[in-house]
């Protein structure tokens, strides 16, 4: 008796099903909707960047490398956790957040993206470059300091003294926007 309620049951469910619309969608003939607040992935404007390395230093789960000497900025799309912070951290706004997922592969795999060569004097002769102090602007406050990721800045107020280390400045434009009499100029 217990087997044939279990075979009507099932039966219902199957003539039900067969009448209804699928619950899901079928994906390569009906382009994905994606909610309103996805978050996505991460995408790169590699002309624009200056490969400072503070989307590295602000990625939870060091998804993003960069190499400042190569050129180079390199994401493991499936260590990556969408989060954005690297996109809030990027001085140079180079990183966005695009909507859909992260393609399915085989293998676990990273995306590398190279520097152009030839933009990169060009990215300097629209505002890039070393930070410059104009010091009868300066008040000596040290925010630039503070606010340098690299620790490239070395302020004293007794002194009067502004010093940038030019290996280790990496050219963010963090210290020009901090400065509150806008004595600091890229």
């Amino acid at each position: 008796m217990e087997d044939k309620t279990r075979v009507f049951t099932l039966a219902g469910r199957v003539l039900r099903n067969l009448f209804r619309k699928p619950a899901t969608v079928q994906y390569p003939f009906q382009p994905a909707e994606y909610p309103e607040r996805m978050r996505g992935h991460v995408e790169i404007q590699i002309s624009s960047c200056i490969c400072c390395g503070l989307c590295a230093r602000s990625c939870p789960s060091t998804a993003i490398k960069v190499d400042r000497a190569a050129g180079t900025w390199t994401i493991d799309r499936f260590d990556c956790v969408q989060c954005g912070s690297c996109v809030a951290a990027c001085p140079k706004k180079c990183l966005s957040m695009a909507k859909g997922y992260t393609e399915p592969g085989v293998a676990k795999k990273s995306e590398t993206f190279i520097k152009p060569k030839e933009e990169q004097p060009a990215a300097a002769a629209s505002g890039g470059g070393k930070p410059s102090v104009d010091v009868e602007k300066c008040v000596y406050c040290t925010l630039c300091a503070k606010k340098c990721p690299q620790e490239a800045i070395l302020v004293d107020r007794k002194e009067k003294i502004w010093k940038l280390d030019e290996e280790k400045c990496v050219q963010c434009g963090i210290c020009a926007s901090a400065c509150p009499k806008h004595a600091i100029e890229m």
